[in-house]
């Protein structure tokens, strides 16, 4: 009886003589490294699910990726990011504000009832108030310079109490433009490997907070402990880092383009982004930075700092950044003002009904009526923003959480949505 020959699975040899590699792979050796190759895929999913569950990156965090719900706007995913600001901004000779607290007050009582109120302990006040003092050519207006182991003495809840009161008032501008992160940028916000250790310790125990967010207005008092100038640049630059969002849009594969036309071309743009759109898709399909679908006034912003105002230290404020949206090379400078804000709200838009739609108006608004803020809705939470004049507050994408996280939460604010006229 003649044997059945077995052929090796791998062989070097050749009847010719020639060398090559030969694959003959038998049945039973094929089904067993599929059950094998299946297994450890398995095992591989489940150990990376795993991972990022448990000592993976969370969603939303600086180095996730992560996807949105699907909608009108298509499949968006988004990737958080900290811009840093140029360099031409940072200088070691930086001040954030005058160094002195000011209060709407005309008496020395009404100041102690506002600091007793924050939950300053006697001792504490007797070291303000002989020093405070009215503020020349401004009635009602009076001001302190507190010592720095004043300010260090704080505790977190009671430097938030104060510094949420002092924050109203338009000369506290450290209390009004501080430097912002959230909970979730914290760590990679202030890297403890680029700065002494005890420049962090500092900071981190000065900072106050409203909700999620962070806030941090007492550079001067750190600055002024640090006698390099380098170390000092090294802290601006980490504190100017601003969180942001990279955002791209799946297009599909000769898919039907069209619903992707009619929510990212709104306010008559179809024309604009169609081609990019129909052309991504007639390739294969792929995904998208949405900078490239905006109009023309966002995309030249979007994750760059602001040029100031001529004559100020200031950059353009929220409201000049939302209402100018739409605006191509007619830029309204008249939204520099509220009354030049509030005549093209009149004019131009009205309340919006229904679902958000691309480059809806946000405003936030207090109960007293005034509006504090304005954005530009892009899609599912996700907004065009400049959070206040200040030149090292960068145009950026944000989500509405962290957008909110940076105003007071001392009191409620209102979301109403307005539409262009004819969108």
């Amino acid at each position: 009886m003649q044997h059945e020959q077995h052929h090796p699975h791998l062989s070097f040899g050749s009847p010719t003589g020639k060398t090559y590699f030969r694959f003959r792979l038998s049945r039973r050796f094929v089904l067993q490294s599929s059950a094998v190759a299946l297994l450890l895929g398995a095992i591989t999913v489940a150990s990376v699910w795993t991972a990022h569950k448990v000592w993976g990156i969370p969603d939303g965090a600086i180095g996730s990726i992560y996807r949105l719900p699907a909608g009108p706007w298509g499949e968006l995913t988004a990737q958080p990011i900290l811009i840093e600001a140029p360099k031409s901004l940072l200088s070691p000779n930086f001040r954030l504000g005058d160094g002195r607290w000011y209060f709407a007050a005309t008496s020395g009582a009404e100041v102690d009832a506002i600091l007793r109120k924050s939950g300053l302990t006697p001792a504490q006040i007797a070291t303000l108030l002989p020093v405070l003092q009215t503020v020349a050519d401004r009635p009602g207006l009076m001001a302190v310079a507190p010592q720095p182991a004043l300010i260090r003495g704080l505790s977190p809840e009671v430097r938030t109490a104060l510094y949420d009161k002092l924050a109203t008032v338009p000369e506290n501008f450290a209390q009004l433009e501080p430097f912002r992160i959230t909970d979730l940028y914290l760590e990679e916000w202030l890297d403890a490997e680029a700065l002494p250790p005890d420049v962090v310790t500092q900071v981190k125990s000065l900072l106050w907070r409203r909700g999620d967010s962070l806030l941090f207005s007492d550079y001067n008092t750190v600055a002024d402990s640090l006698s390099s100038p380098v170390v000092k640049l090294e802290l601006l630059r980490q504190l100017t880092r601003k969180a942001s969002l990279i955002l791209n849009v799946r297009v599909p594969d000769h898919g039907n383009v069209e619903p992707l036309v009619a929510y990212w071309g709104t306010g008559g743009r179809a024309d604009k982004v169609r081609p990019l759109i129909a052309s991504v898709a007639a390739s294969g399909g792929s995904e998208v930075d949405i900078s490239n679908l905006l109009p023309v006034f966002p995309r030249q912003r979007v994750y760059r700092f602001p040029d100031p105002l001529p004559g100020t230290d200031l950059g353009p404020g929220c409201h000049w950044s939302a209402f100018n949206f739409f605006n191509n090379n007619e830029i309204d400078d008249s939204l520099h003002t509220p009354e030049g804000v509030e005549k093209v709200l009149r004019a131009n838009y009205s309340a919006a009904t229904g679902e958000p739609r691309f480059g809806d108006i946000i405003l936030l608004t207090l109960p007293d009526g005034s509006s504090i803020h304005s954005a530009v809705h892009i899609a599912d939470g996700i907004v065009f923003t400049k959070n206040g004049p200040s030149l090292a507050t960068p145009y950026v994408f944000s989500t509405m959480q962290d957008m909110l996280a940076f105003y007071p939460s001392s009191e409620k604010i209102s979301l109403t949505y307005y539409r262009r006229t004819g969108t």
